[in-house]
C-alpha cells in the first residue's frame, strides 16, 4: 500500500464529509426559528419527528461542534453565530435560577419539563462551554464552565469516590440504563458517566490552566485507572457500587463497552498530557483499553467496533449476549477513530494504521449517508445496512462525528 497516497485520499474524503456531508446537516436542519434552542429528533432527510422537547444534552453537544468546526477553520457558514445563539439559549433557558445547575430538559417554548439534575448533562455542558469559549474568546463561556465544575463538586461528589449519577435528590435510573443492561431499579455508580466527567474536566483544566481544575483532574483520572479499569483483562468495568465494587447487569452478567474503551483510552491520554507528572501508567492504561477493543471487539474483515462483549474473548463468540452486542454505532467508531489517530501519534510501530484505515473505510461506506447528510446511527456488523435511518436523538448530534472528522483530518495533515 501507499501509506502517503492513502492518507491523502482519507484527508480528502474527511474534509468533504465534515464540510459538505456532516455538518450542513445539524446546522440547517435543527435550530428552533420561533423558540429559540435546537431539536435534534430528525429524520433521514432531516425533518423533525418531534418538535416538542429540548433536551439539554442536544444543545450543549450541537453548540459543541458547531463551535469546534469554526474554529477548525470552517468561518463561512455561520457555524459561530449559530453556536452564540445557542449559548445564549442554554444559559437564559436552562439554568434553574433558585437552585442552580441546569435543567434537564424543557418543552418547546422554554418551560422547564424535567428537573432532573444529571451529572453527565454536566459534563457535557462544561464541554460545549468550553468549545464556545475557544471559538469565541467569549470569558464569559469559560466562566460559565467553571461555574458548572463548581457546582458539580459541591453537589455531585461522592467523598473520594468520584461522583454521583444524579444531584437532585430524586431517584432516577442510570441515564444510560437500558443501552448497559443494567437494572433500572438500582442505584449505581458507572464507567460512562465517570468518562464524561473526564471529558469535561479535561476541556476544562486545558483551557483555564485553573490549578483546582487540574488537581481535580488528576485525581479522577487516579481514580478511574485505579478503579474503573479491570487489572487483568485491562478493559473497562461497566458499574459499580457507591465504593467501586463491581456489579454486573441486570442478569448477573460483566460486560464492557467497546466504544467506551477507545473513548475513555484517548481521554486518558489527553488528561495525562495536562496533570504534571504523565506516568507511563497512564500511557499503558490508555493502550491496553485500545487493545482490548481490537482484540475482542473489532472486525478484522469488514472495519469496526462493535457495541459490547465480555470482559475476555471475541464479541463473536459471545452468543449470550444477544445479536444487538454487534451493533455498529456512529459514536464508537467516530471514538475509535479519535484513538486509533492517537495511538499512531504516540506509537512507533505502525500497528494501529490498518484498522485505522479499515474503519475510516467502514464509516465512508456504510456509516455515512451520501444521499442526505450526516451518519447513521447503527448498522449492521456484516452488511453494513442501517437499522434505522433516523438522523437524531437526545444522544445524537453532530458531535462526535464532527469531532472524529476534525481530529482525523488534523493527524493525516501531520502525517503527509
Amino acid at each position: 500500500m501507499d501509506t502517503t497516497h492513502h492518507i491523502t485520499h482519507m484527508l480528502q474524503i474527511a474534509e468533504t464529509a465534515l464540510t459538505d456531508n456532516l455538518m450542513s446537516f445539524w446546522a440547517h436542519n435543527t435550530w428552533d426559528m420561533q423558540y429559540g434552542g435546537f431539536l435534534t429528533r430528525l429524520d433521514r432527510r432531516g425533518r423533525r419527528l418531534d418538535a416538542t422537547e429540548k433536551v439539554l444534552m442536544m444543545q450543549v453537544r450541537m453548540i459543541a461542534a458547531l463551535s469546534a468546526a469554526h474554529r477548525h477553520g470552517l468561518r463561512d457558514f455561520g457555524y459561530l453565530d449559530l453556536a452564540r445563539r445557542g449559548y445564549e439559549y442554554l444559559i437564559d433557558a436552562f439554568w434553574d435560577q433558585e437552585q442552580g445547575g441546569f435543567f434537564f430538559s424543557l418543552t418547546r417554548d422554554g418551560v422547564p419539563r424535567s428537573t432532573r439534575k444529571n451529572t453527565d448533562f454536566h459534563a457535557y455542558a462544561m464541554t460545549g462551554l468550553v468549545e464556545y469559549y475557544r471559538a469565541s474568546g467569549d470569558e464569559e463561556a469559560l466562566a460559565w464552565a467553571g461555574r458548572t465544575f463548581d457546582l458539580l463538586l459541591e453537589q455531585a461528589a461522592d467523598r473520594d469516590m468520584g461522583f454521583v449519577e444524579d444531584f437532585d435528590d430524586g431517584t432516577w435510573p442510570p441515564l444510560n440504563a437500558e443501552q448497559m443492561k443494567l437494572d433500572e431499579g438500582r442505584q449505581v455508580k458507572t464507567i460512562d458517566m465517570h468518562a464524561n466527567m473526564l471529558e469535561g474536566m479535561m476541556y476544562l483544566a486545558a483551557a483555564s490552566g485553573d490549578e483546582n481544575h487540574v488537581r481535580a483532574l488528576d485525581a479522577l483520572l487516579q481514580l478511574i485507572c485505579e478503579k474503573g479499569i479491570h487489572p487483568q483483562h485491562g478493559c473497562t468495568i461497566t458499574a459499580f457500587d457507591d465504593n467501586w465494587q463491581p456489579v454486573g447487569d441486570a442478569e448477573g452478567r460483566m460486560t464492557t463497552s467497546y466504544g467506551l474503551n477507545v473513548e475513555l483510552a484517548w481521554f486518558i491520554w489527553e488528561s495525562a498530557s495536562i496533570v504534571p507528572g504523565k506516568p507511563e501508567r497512564y500511557h499503558q492504561a490508555a493502550l491496553g483499553l485500545l487493545d482490548h477493543a481490537l482484540a475482542f471487539g473489532f472486525d478484522h474483515e469488514r472495519g469496526g467496533l462493535a457495541a459490547f462483549g465480555p470482559l475476555t474473548g471475541h464479541v463473536l463468540d459471545a452468543d449470550i449476549l444477544g445479536h444487538d452486542r454487534l451493533i455498529k454505532s456512529w459514536w464508537a467508531q467516530a471514538e475509535l477513530v479519535n484513538a486509533l489517530c492517537e495511538a499512531c501519534n504516540r506509537c512507533e510501530n505502525t500497528t494501529y494504521f490498518e484498522p485505522l484505515s479499515k474503519t475510516f473505510d467502514w464509516i465512508y461506506q456504510f456509516q455515512m449517508d451520501h444521499d442526505y447528510g450526516d451518519w447513521y446511527q447503527d448498522t449492521d456488523w456484516y452488511t453494513g445496512e442501517p437499522l434505522t435511518t433516523d438522523k437524531g436523538r437526545e444522544f445524537k448530534t453532530a458531535f462526535h462525528a464532527g469531532r472524529a472528522l476534525i481530529r482525523a483530518i488534523t493527524a493525516f495533515r501531520k502525517w503527509l
